[in-house]
């Protein structure tokens, strides 16, 4: 497999396969390529701090990969949760993708691995019940939180057509929850009363981080190519998760939600635009068979299971009564 460089180690999730890398490798054989610093608890990492986002980028990625003598890398920052400097989060999300692309085809590496996620399907009334990694990628074009993740699955694919001696690997996740993750999601379980659409109930999935890092661990191994759906192993409905989670669920016209989380997120108190309302309205369930035929990747944790995950880190006080919640 050779060295492994990692974008994205001073994330959560970037931070945590790092650590795993390290504990099964060696620090040696794992480099942190980022702006950022690893944790500094990860004593002998190798790092090289690169803004992805400058001009020439790609030339001194390049170099970067080359000195360090990188055949795989993983592409780990992205944003979980949307941004309100949208041109910030463009040039490092899609610009930034382009250009670590450029400089992996460069340096000859051998297998790029990158994150994304099932919300790039877009929330819609028409999604199939399961929706599968050939569907097409159509999130809500105001969106650019999505937006920009599309894109940079587009030069992705792009570059796979271009470099076929380059296998590129897409690895859709499931919205993360479980211990110490902190994102949109999470900002949803910490109010007591949530809004909820009047007359919608969707399912969604909920993804242990145990295993997101699982499905990354498998596909460093297998160096696969294509793009798979990283999902539990069952879906949970809205109105479920709040009565588990001891919620108050507060209906709203959906029509009057949109306008207020546009209102409230131009005010700057919003957790995110009205184009996240969608999410909230219609299910995005991925089909995880391709990545457990072809990848061999079956996730340990249902949806539940990482709800009570996280509640579990959250609010240890109030699990027991969850727990009698959910009998």
């Amino acid at each position: 497999m050779g060295r492994i460089g990692i974008t994205g180690s001073s994330s959560f999730l970037g931070a945590a396969l790092l650590s795993r890398l390290v504990e099964r490798l060696g620090a040696d054989e794992v480099v942190s390529i980022d702006n950022a610093s690893p944790p500094a608890t990860l004593h002998g990492v190798r790092r090289r701090l690169l803004d992805f986002t400058e001009p020439s980028a790609d030339q001194r990625i390049m170099e970067a990969l080359l000195e360090e003598e990188v055949s795989t890398l993983v592409h780990l920052a992205f944003f979980t949760s949307p941004r309100r400097d949208s041109t910030l989060a463009h040039e490092l999300e899609s610009i930034g993708t382009l250009n670590l692309l450029g400089a992996a085809a460069a340096a000859g590496i051998d297998h790029f691995v990158m994150r994304s996620f099932t919300a790039v399907y877009g929330a819609r009334g028409q999604n199939p019940s399961l929706i599968r990694e050939d569907h097409g990628l159509q999130p809500n074009p105001g969106l650019s939180w999505a937006r920009d993740k599309v894109e940079a699955e587009q030069h992705a694919a792009s570059f796979a057509r271009r470099y076929p001696a380059l296998k590129i690997t897409v690895l859709r996740l499931a919205p993360l929850l479980g211990p110490s993750v902190r994102n949109f999601y999470t900002r949803l379980f910490d109010h007591r009363v949530v809004p909820v659409l009047m007359g919608f109930d969707p399912l969604f999935q909920l993804l242990h981080p145990d295993d997101a890092l699982l499905a990354f661990e498998t596909a460093l191994k297998q160096s696969p190519g294509g793009a798979f759906n990283v999902v539990p192993r069952a879906s949970l409905s809205l109105s479920t998760a709040l009565h588990l989670a001891l919620k108050i669920p507060f209906p709203v016209p959906h029509l009057a939600a949109y306008a207020a989380t546009d209102l409230l997120w131009s005010a700057g108190v919003g957790p995110a635009p009205s184009g996240f309302v969608d999410y909230a309205r219609y299910p995005v369930l991925g089909d995880g068979d391709k990545a457990e035929r072809e990848l061999g990747f079956v996730a340990r944790y249902s949806s539940k299971e990482a709800l009570f995950a996280y509640l579990d880190h959250r609010y240890p006080a109030r699990v027991g009564d969850a727990a009698v919640a959910a009998s």
